[in-house]
C-alpha cells in the first residue's frame, strides 16, 4: 500500500489532528520508510523457524514471572454496592446532579 498525502490527510481527519504542509510531508516519508522496512522483513524465509509464544530462550524466567490462578477471599456484592442503604438494587446509588 502506497502512503500518499491523501491517506495522511484522511487519517489526520479521523484522529481530529490538524497537520500543516510540512508535517504531512514528513508523515508521508516516515510512514513510507516504516512500511518499506516491513516489506523487507516479508522477504525473509521463515519456513524452518518454529513459532514462539515468548521471545525468551530461558524458560525458567517465565516460571518465576507467571503465577497460578488462585481463588482468594471474595466480598459480598450487595454489601459493597450499598453498605447502609437499600440492598435490593443491583446498581450504585449516586446523588442526583441534574434537575
Amino acid at each position: 500500500m502506497a502512503i500518499t498525502k491523501e491517506v495522511i490527510e484522511y487519517i489526520a481527519m479521523l484522529a481530529r489532528l490538524q497537520l500543516d504542509e510540512d508535517e504531512e510531508n514528513n508523515m508521508v516519508s516516515d510512514i513510507s520508510r516504516i512500511i518499506s522496512y516491513f516489506d523487507k522483513l516479508k522477504e525473509l524465509d521463515t519456513s524452518n523457524i518454529d513459532a514462539m509464544e515468548f521471545l525468551s530462550v530461558d524458560e525458567d524466567v517465565f516460571d518465576k514471572a507467571l503465577r497460578d490462578d488462585v481463588i482468594g477471599k471474595s466480598y459480598d456484592r450487595r454489601e459493597l454496592l450499598h453498605p447502609e442503604e437499600e440492598k435490593d438494587s443491583e446498581y450504585f446509588t449516586v446523588p442526583r446532579v441534574v434537575e
